[in-house]
């Protein structure tokens, strides 16, 4: 018995790598043929582009560098492996694999995909807020709404779901007031969210 040979992982195996970090290096792996191939696409999509009206350097008609991070990243991703299971049998630095496929294949998926949408958890949002959020005049509500829960609102939807029933002002003078976690139930109503 030996433990992975992944930095920071001590569990105990017969092989060079864990269970886990197997599943995770496949999983890393299944992206790289298409990685590499996209990357190729980046390289000349993504290449640095002369100024207009031939300024910038270099000679009339010469040719933008290649975006240098999908030149290097293809390379890089080159030298992974197919699979996990072989380097988990047979490799002893199966450990710096994954390592470096944390680190390289990340890098490849924005430079490829872009950044990762943010995943917004509305219905905490509404939770948090219950406790948290003062009533507020549509003034205030929308910008803290925007901020705190990142939703955007107009006041003529506050207006609508207030004349439809689905809020109600807690005060009315000088101006309507309404509960945020109110208004975001309102949201959600009108969406279909949970």
């Amino acid at each position: 018995m030996n433990s992975c040979t992944t930095p920071d992982c001590r569990r105990v195996t017969t092989l060079y790598l864990c269970t886990q970090c197997i599943v995770e290096l496949d999983g890393l792996l299944d992206d790289t043929d298409d990685l590499i191939r996209l990357l190729a696409g980046a390289r000349e999509g993504m290449a640095v582009a002369r100024k207009p009206g031939g300024g910038g350097g270099g000679h009339p008609g010469s040719k933008p560098p290649g975006n240098l991070d999908a030149m290097l990243l293809q390379a890089w991703l080159s030298q992974l492996p197919a699979r996990a299971f072989g380097e988990a049998t047979d490799n002893p630095k199966a450990g710096d694999i994954l390592y470096m496929a944390r680190i390289w294949v990340p890098q490849a998926r924005e430079l490829v995909w872009g950044p990762e949408d943010e995943i917004i958890d509305h219905a905490t949002n509404r939770e948090r807020v219950r406790d948290i959020a003062p009533p507020m005049p549509t003034r205030q509500l929308l910008p803290w709404l925007r901020t705190n829960a990142k939703i955007a609102i107009t006041s003529m939807d506050i207006r609508d779901w207030a004349r439809r029933g689905k809020l109600r002002a807690v005060d009315t003078e000088p101006q309507p007031t309404y509960h945020p976690h109110e208004v975001l139930s309102a949201w959600h109503d009108t969406r279909g969210q949970k």
